[in-house]
Order: structure tokens, then C-alpha cells, then sequence
């Protein structure tokens, strides 16, 4: 009598495997434009949230320092970066912002906050979008009234 024993599969057949990251890289490819307009809407989002701290805390400085703060780009477009300072102290540093473009609608250098936490200019307007037109990205305004209080909306500044 020979007994045969029943030999235990062990990990998965090459056709299985094959066929499971076939099915993978097809997923993957279907899923990959809807990610990168997801990811360019993050990014506009986060540097709009960016701008917004850094002129909620150059408001805070004036207010509490009892003198003027000003936020200024730091190259020649608000998307090379920023700073928050006042004649002595530098508060906040924003370096540059990769593929976003960010224009204000007073062509301002510099956004001076007084003493009483309101800006020594008419109410601007930030506008952030993506540098390459994508379908799906929404641009995002940042609005400084003129309390000096800045406010985020999706959607062109108008």
C-alpha cells in the first residue's frame, strides 16, 4: 500500500499574482487624475489657510505691540514667499509656493497693519490658483476687510 500525502500550496501561483497586479495597475490608472486634482486642491487650500495665519498674526502683533506690522512678499510675487515684521523683529518667514500663483488685487509689496489691528490700506484681495489650468481646481480668495480680519472662500476673488 502507498499512501500518497497531499502536498500543502504554499503563497500564490505566478498566473495569481500576475493577474492581481494587472488588476492593480489598472485601478491605479483609472484613480490617478481624480488624485491629482485632489492634491492640487489641498495645496491651494493649505496656502490659503498659510496667508491667513500669517495676517491673523500681523494683525495680533500691531495689536498687541501697539504699532505697525507689515506683511510683505518677499520676491516680486506673493507666491515667492513672505514675512511678517515690524522695524525690529521678524515674526513669521513663508518661503516660496511651487506651482500656485497668488496676486493681490491692489498690486501691494507690502500690507501694513496699524496700531488698532485694521489696514492702512482699502480692503484686498488674494487670489490663489494653480500656475497650469486643471479641470476640478478651484482657485481661493482671501479677503482682508476692513476690520483687517482676513476671510477664505472657493472661488474667484470678484
Amino acid at each position: 500500500m502507498t499512501r500518497r500525502r497531499a502536498r500543502a500550496q504554499l503563497g500564490f501561483t505566478l498566473v495569481e499574482l500576475i493577474t492581481t497586479v494587472s488588476i492593480l495597475a489598472v485601478l491605479a490608472t483609472l484613480a490617478a487624475p481624480s488624485f491629482r486634482e485632489f492634491i492640487a486642491n489641498q495645496r491651494i487650500r493649505n496656502a490659503s489657510f498659510d496667508l491667513m495665519a500669517a495676517l491673523s498674526q500681523a494683525r495680533s502683533q500691531a495689536i498687541t505691540q501697539n504699532g505697525s506690522v507689515d506683511l510683505k512678499k518677499t520676491g516680486t510675487s506673493w507666491d515667492q514667499g513672505w514675512t511678517v515684521s515690524d522695524s525690529t523683529s521678524t515674526f513669521l518667514t513663508r518661503e516660496a509656493l511651487k506651482s500656485l500663483s497668488i496676486s493681490d488685487s491692489a498690486n501691494l509689496g507690502t500690507l501694513t497693519y496699524g496700531r488698532d489691528g485694521r489696514t492702512t490700506t482699502a480692503s484686498t484681495k488674494f487670489t490663489i490658483q494653480p500656475t497650469t489650468t486643471l479641470s476640478g481646481v478651484s482657485p481661493r480668495c482671501v479677503t482682508v476687510g476692513l476690520s483687517g480680519m482676513p476671510t477664505s472662500v472657493i472661488g474667484a476673488c470678484t
